[in-house]
């Protein structure tokens, strides 16, 4: 079965997903929810979305992961 879908509902849907996923990113517990951040990374894999250097926090976050320390002398948990 091959149904036709309005292209304005599709466009509708669309943006009611990203409004979602925006609303999710601006509430402080679902931007450290790992299954919502999950979420996020599908929407945008599906949607060949990527970022750069030059995309907005990129930076940050690239300067931050230079400051996470690296514990090479420690022994391993058994």
């Amino acid at each position: 079965m091959n149904a036709k879908i309005d292209p304005k509902l599709l466009d509708l849907l669309a943006k009611l997903e990203v409004d979602a996923l925006l609303e999710g990113l601006q509430d402080p517990e679902m931007r450290r929810n790992p299954s919502f951040l999950e979420k996020v990374r599908k929407f945008l894999k599906e949607n060949q979305l990527r970022t750069s250097p030059e995309t907005p926090g990129v930076k940050k976050i690239q300067q931050s992961a230079e400051d996470i320390p690296i514990f090479d002398d420690l022994e391993p948990m058994n």
